[in-house]
């Protein structure tokens, strides 16, 4: 294994799952913030180094095999995975959480200082990730299946009308990024998702849907991020030299 001082937090979690929980203990981002090495991040948040690195070093040594390893998974199929969990998993929470926040900001809003900035960012969180879903599921995955496809039959490519696949890319990655704000200021406004005492029970599950969606985030945002689109950035590279030029 590689030394965790010469790994950055992304390739850390890629390795092994399980790591992350010793990012979220830690207040660590692993996916928006995940290109960058953890002896920086530690500086920066002021946080053990040696103290981190061997809660990580354990959850290598106690890796479970049920976890899922999506490092392993081929690339069309972990496009489905993102689409057939994550996606979908949004679709339908999306509304759900939104009926909360309107409910609990409409009802509480001037009771608890926080509802206003909450109702707003949550808003602004959903017409984001609403726009950036299709993007993905439209033009992306196809895409990496067209050239997976492609290079297994050895058929002569065409180039796309976006050029190269590090274009898209880097549009995915801004707006990973502005919804990783988002999810940073909520977990700030609302104490890591900690409901208020006197907060009444539409409160409380507004409060745990917003976690459960946060940690879905999490993992739909380094999946893509630290995995996925690395591999295809290289796999373009092989599809690339059957280009028609």
């Amino acid at each position: 294994m590689e030394l965790i001082s010469e790994l950055k937090v992304g390739q850390i979690v890629r390795k092994n799952p399980k790591a992350a929980d010793v990012f979220n203990e830690y207040g660590i981002d692993y996916c928006c913030g995940g290109n960058v090495m953890l002896s920086e991040v530690c500086e920066k948040q002021e946080i053990n180094f040696e103290e981190i690195s061997q809660k990580i070093e354990k959850t290598f040594e106690e890796k479970q095999p049920s976890s899922l390893d999506f490092d392993q998974f081929e690339l069309d199929f972990l496009a489905d995975y993102v689409t057939n969990v994550h996606h979908n998993y949004l679709y339908k929470n999306l509304p759900e959480v939104r009926f909360y926040v309107e409910k609990v900001f409409n009802k509480h809003g001037e009771r608890f200082d926080y509802l206003p900035e909450l109702h707003d960012l949550y808003l602004a969180l959903e017409g984001d990730l609403l726009g950036h879903l299709p993007k993905e599921e439209n033009i992306l995955f196809p895409y990496i299946k067209k050239m997976i496809n492609e290079l297994k039959l050895k058929e002569k490519s065409e180039k796309p009308f976006f050029g190269t696949i590090q274009n898209p890319i880097s549009v995915m990655h801004a707006e990973h990024d502005e919804a990783g704000e988002i999810l940073h200021r909520l977990r700030k406004i609302t104490n890591n998702y900690t409901a208020p005492e006197n907060a009444c029970n539409s409160h409380l599950v507004m409060i745990s849907k917003l976690k459960e969606m946060d940690a879905d985030l999490v993992q739909h945002i380094h999946i893509e991020n630290n995995i996925l689109f690395p591999k295809v950035v290289l796999l373009e590279e092989e599809y690339f030299k059957n280009a028609v030029a």
